[in-house]
C-alpha cells in the first residue's frame, strides 16, 4: 500500500479541513444558550483543543525540512502531542459531566485519566529539551524519539479506560448515547493500524469525526430537553389557568350563595319602611346595602388576597344591615392581630352563616364574636356564635354547605391556609381560618 506520509498537500489539506469542521462546531456551541452547562463548557474546551492540536500537527508538515524552522517545529510538536494529552483529559470530564446530569456518578475514572494525561503532558514538555518522545535532525525533519513507543502505550491505555467509562455508564445512557460516546475512543483505535504507512492524520481525523458525532448527540439531547422543558412550562401554565378558573368559579359561587334574593328583598323592604318612618336611618341603611353589594360584585375580579381591615369593613357593613332588621343580635370584635392578608369574602360569609343558620333559629337575640390572634406560624380568624348549631357531619355535604366549601377552597388555593368548622347542636358553631405567616407577606 502506498505510503502517504510523503504527500504534504494531502495531509495539510485534511488536517485543515478537520480544523474548519471543528471550528464550525465550536462556533455553534459557544453561541448556543446551553453553553453554560458544565459538560458543555468542557465540550467547548475540547473543540478548541482539537483545533490547536490539528494546527500544531499541520505545522510539522508545513515547516518540516528546514533547519531554520526547528524552533517553530518544536512548538508545533508540543501543540500536537501536548494538546492530545489535554484532549483526553477534557473528554473524560465532559463524559462524566454529561452522565452526572442524569445520575450522580463518581469522578474517579476522569481523575485517573487526568493523572495519566498530566504525566503524558509533562513528558511532552521534557521532550522539547531531550527529544525523548520526538526530535528533529539536522535537516529539520521530524524523527520519533527513543521513547516514542510510550506515546502509543499512553494513547491506547487512555482510550481503553475511556471505553470502560462508557461501558460502566451504559445503564444510565441510551443506546444512541452509548454508541456516540464510544466513538471518541473506538474510532482512533480502529485507525491505529493505518499508522504504519500514514501517521498521524487518520488518527486525528478519526478524533474529529467522533467529536462531530458527539456534537450531534449533545445538540439532539439538549434540543429534546428544551422541548420537554417547554412542554412542562405549557403544562404548568395550563395548571395555573385551571387554578385561576377554579378560584374565579369559587368567587362567583360564593357571591351567588351569599346574595340570595330573599336577603335583597328583605333589605329593600326594610329600607322602604324606614323611608316612611325614619328617613335618616333609611339613608344609612341604603349606604350600607350599596357598599355590601359593591364589595360582593367587585370580588368577581379580585384574584389576590386583601388586607384583613378591608374584610372587617365588609363584615361591619353587613352587620349594620342585619342589626337594623334584628336589633337584638349582638356582634363583638376581639382583634389581637390585623396586619395580614386573606381572600376577600372569606370571613364575612362565615358571619352571615352564623346569622342565618345559627342565630335565626333562636327565639330571640344571640351573639356573634369575631376574634383574631396570631401564633408563631399562623394568623387566625375565629367566628363564633351561640346559636342552634348543627350536626358536624353535615359540613361535608357540599350541596348544603357550598359557601363553606368555597371559602375552604379559596383559603387553601390563594393563601395555603385552612378552614375548620366545629359545631354542637344547641350550643353554637365555631369557624376558624388559619393563614400561614409566610403566605401573608
Amino acid at each position: 500500500m502506498k505510503n502517504l506520509n510523503n504527500n504534504i498537500e494531502l495531509n495539510v489539506g485534511l488536517l485543515w479541513f478537520s480544523a474548519v469542521i471543528t471550528l464550525f462546531m465550536l462556533l455553534g456551541t459557544v453561541t448556543d444558550r446551553t453553553r453554560n452547562r458544565p459538560f458543555m463548557k468542557c465540550f467547548i474546551a475540547l473543540l478548541a483543543t482539537n483545533i490547536i492540536m490539528l494546527l500544531g500537527e499541520s505545522g510539522l508538515w508545513i515547516f518540516g525540512g528546514s533547519p531554520d524552522n526547528i524552533p517553530v517545529l518544536k512548538l508545533s510538536a508540543f501543540l500536537s502531542f501536548g494538546m492530545g494529552a489535554v484532549l483526553e483529559i477534557l473528554y473524560a470530564y465532559c463524559l462524566t459531566g454529561f452522565v452526572r446530569e442524569r445520575q450522580k456518578v463518581s469522578w474517579k475514572y476522569a481523575n485517573v485519566i487526568a493523572v495519566i494525561g498530566a504525566v503524558y503532558f509533562c513528558m511532552v514538555v521534557i521532550s522539547l529539551f531531550n527529544g525523548m518522545l520526538f526530535d528533529f535532525n539536522s535537516n529539520g525533519c521530524y524523527v520519533d524519539g527513543q521513547y516514542y513507543f510510550i506515546v502509543r502505550l499512553l494513547d491506547s491505555g487512555i482510550l481503553l479506560l475511556e471505553i470502560l467509562m462508557v461501558i460502566n455508564f451504559w445503564k444510565i445512557l441510551t443506546l444512541k448515547s452509548t454508541v456516540h460516546l464510544l466513538s471518541f475512543s473506538v474510532l482512533p483505535l480502529l485507525a491505529m493500524p493505518l499508522l504504519s504507512y500514514w501517521d498521524p492524520t487518520p488518527l486525528l481525523m478519526a478524533t474529529t469525526v467522533s467529536l462531530l458525532m458527539i456534537f450531534m448527540l449533545f445538540r439532539g439531547e439538549l434540543t429534546r430537553q428544551l422541548s420537554e422543558k417547554e412542554i412542562q412550562i405549557i403544562e404548568k401554565d395550563k395548571e395555573l389557568a385551571q387554578k385561576e378558573r377554579q378560584i374565579t368559579e369559587s368567587r362567583i359561587s360564593t357571591m351567588i350563595s351569599q346574595i340570595q334574593p330573599h336577603f335583597i328583598y328583605n333589605t329593600l323592604g326594610t329600607i322602604h319602611q324606614l323611608c316612611l318612618e325614619q328617613p335618616e336611618k333609611a339613608a344609612d341603611l341604603t349606604e350600607n346595602f350599596s357598599q355590601y353589594l359593591r364589595v360582593n360584585f367587585s370580588e368577581l375580579s379580585n384574584s389576590v388576597p386583601i388586607r384583613f381591615s378591608q374584610e372587617l369593613n365588609h363584615i361591619k357593613c353587613y352587620m349594620n344591615i342585619e342589626q337594623v332588621r334584628f336589633p337584638d343580635i349582638e356582634i363583638e370584635y376581639d382583634l389581637k392581630a390585623e396586619d395580614f392578608n386573606l381572600p376577600a369574602l372569606s370571613v364575612q360569609p362565615l358571619v352571615e352563616n352564623a346569622v342565618k343558620h345559627g342565630l335565626m333559629g333562636l327565639e330571640s337575640g344571640g351573639k356573634i364574636t369575631v376574634s383574631t390572634y396570631e401564633t408563631d406560624t399562623d394568623y387566625c380568624v375565629c367566628v363564633k356564635d351561640n346559636g342552634v348549631g348543627f350536626d358536624k357531619t353535615l359540613v361535608n355535604d357540599k350541596k348544603k354547605h357550598i359557601g363553606i366549601q368555597n371559602i375552604y377552597e379559596r383559603v387553601r388555593t390563594m393563601c395555603d391556609g385552612n378552614l375548620t368548622v366545629e359545631s354542637t347542636v344547641g350550643k353554637g358553631t365555631t369557624a376558624l381560618i388559619t393563614i400561614p405567616k409566610e403566605e401573608t407577606i
